[in-house]
């Protein structure tokens, strides 16, 4: 047994945890069976190394680890049960390009290029700590670069994530972008757009954001579950100009 998966895995038993609760009002407020919340509205499936879900190919690894939750008896228990999982799973498998702590999905029909971080810097500290904003606009000038090479159809970018609700994240961008922010409707939860926002930087749940969402779910909307979380995930947009010439590329 890797010591490492164990320790990684204990520390994330908090995590674990609020989404479990979470699942658990969702379900009886919602009246809908509580494997399937916690397939589709918590990030366990993607912590477990299983990627997205796809109904069509449903992964036996989860089907194992749905049938164990049905057998716990408490919720400790689905919580014990949900870290021995974690501890024989895969390492989430890493995108095949990065830049730092971003990476980009080629452009959709409509021109529009999405962005995504991940905190890949593992030395300690926060990737997004003021010391460190050269390191980022250093990743972002290198995708940028590399989108406009591979993508010169490219029109516009597009985020979404609560990290738009901090100063920190939104000054690594064009201002433009960080002011088009607006709360998503609907939000998928299977991700780190609305999840992400419990952990720090070395992966330990943040006390205070946990204490506000677990007073939020008595109040939870079934229909609109994701309102629940003390910060809303945020949708922004700018035309990708903007950010060729933030980053020093529109003379290249």
């Amino acid at each position: 047994m890797d010591a490492s998966r164990v320790e990684r895995a204990r520390r994330l038993r908090p995590f674990f945890e609020i989404q479990l609760r979470f699942a658990q009002v969702l379900a009886a407020k919602g009246g809908r069976p509580f494997d399937d919340v916690v397939l589709r509205m918590t990030n366990l499936h993607r912590r477990f190394g299983l990627g997205t879900h796809d109904d069509a190919a449903q992964r036996p690894e989860w089907a194992a680890y749905a049938e164990g939750l049905r057998a716990a008896a408490s919720l400790e228990a689905m919580v014990d049960w949900t870290e021995a999982t974690f501890v024989r799973s895969p390492e989430e498998p890493e995108p095949e390009q990065v830049f730092g702590c971003f990476r980009y999905d080629p452009p959709w029909p409509d021109g529009e290029v999405r962005i995504h971080f991940n905190n890949r810097d593992g030395d300690g500290a926060s990737p997004l700590a003021p010391a460190k904003r050269g390191r980022r606009l250093a990743d972002l000038a290198a995708m940028f670069a590399d989108v406009r090479a591979r993508h010169p159809d490219a029109q516009a970018v597009r985020g979404g994530s609560w990290l738009y609700n901090t100063a920190a994240y939104r000054r690594l961008f064009p201002p433009a972008f960080g002011a088009s922010r607006q709360p998503v409707e609907p939000v998928r939860l299977n991700g780190t757009s609305s999840w992400g926002q419990f952990l720090d930087h070395r992966e330990e749940v943040k006390p205070a954001a946990r204490e506000a969402f677990l007073a939020n779910l008595p109040a939870l909307d079934a229909a609109a579950p994701w309102r629940a979380f003390p910060l809303r995930a945020l949708q922004t947009r700018a035309p990708i100009v903007d950010f060729y010439a933030f980053y020093g590329l529109a003379g290249d």
